[in-house]
């Protein structure tokens, strides 16, 4: 029973740590320029409800490319997971006189470990987002295939609309929600909603 309790919490957990961070807008940071974003996540699964923690530090490789270093952590019944994550984004178009939105592709990939068992999370996404006045409203669709001990586990599908309010000279406040469905290998599903706010500045 308890080993089933841990794997149970293992996926809610994983699912809680599994937030937008491959999409959020898809405006890049810019060549040689560095961001931090902090957010915290209100996760909600299948009866289960948990908070998560964490944080991103992101670099501009070019004025298109952007890499991220996350780690987070969730807790819930005793239980915590700690997640630390690398992710990739490309701005595939740019917002412009000629061209509505803003669209970026991203992937990532995520070691998790937790008190009776470690995983691993890999993903890839893409976002879409358009600058409305004193708005950033964004909105992604990721697939997440994750393992545990070794072995697969679970896969799921996260469907996000946020907006970052830019603060001028300052950074930018961000709220988020994602629609969760997560399928393990075992089979059957839970669905789950995640509620997420955050603030980042451009260094």
């Amino acid at each position: 029973m308890k080993k089933i309790l841990v794997v149970a919490l293992f996926v809610v957990l994983a699912a809680s740590l599994a937030s937008a961070e491959v999409l959020t807008t898809a405006n890049p940071v810019g060549q040689g320029k560095w961001a931090v974003l902090g957010s915290g996540l209100s996760d909600n699964s299948n009866g289960s409800s948990m908070t998560t923690i964490g944080g991103y530090l992101g670099y501009g490789i070019n004025d298109k490319l952007d890499t991220y270093f996350q780690v987070g952590q969730a807790n819930a019944s005793g239980t915590a997971i700690t997640g630390v994550g690398l992710n990739v984004k490309y701005a595939i178009v740019s917002e412009s006189a000629s061209m509505p939105v803003a669209v970026a592709a991203g992937a990532g990939y995520k070691s998790l470990s937790m008190t009776g068992g470690n995983g691993t999370e890999m993903s890839i996404g893409a976002s879409v987002s358009k600058f409305l006045g004193a708005f950033l409203p964004y909105s992604g669709l990721a697939y997440r295939k994750n393992t545990a001990n070794g072995a697969d586990y679970s896969s799921q599908i996260d469907l996000t609309v946020g907006s970052a309010i830019p603060m001028k000279n300052v950074g930018a406040f961000f709220v988020e929600y994602t629609l969760q469905n997560i399928s393990p290998a075992a089979g059957g599903s839970v669905s789950g909603s995640q509620i997420g706010a955050g603030f980042g500045a451009t260094l």
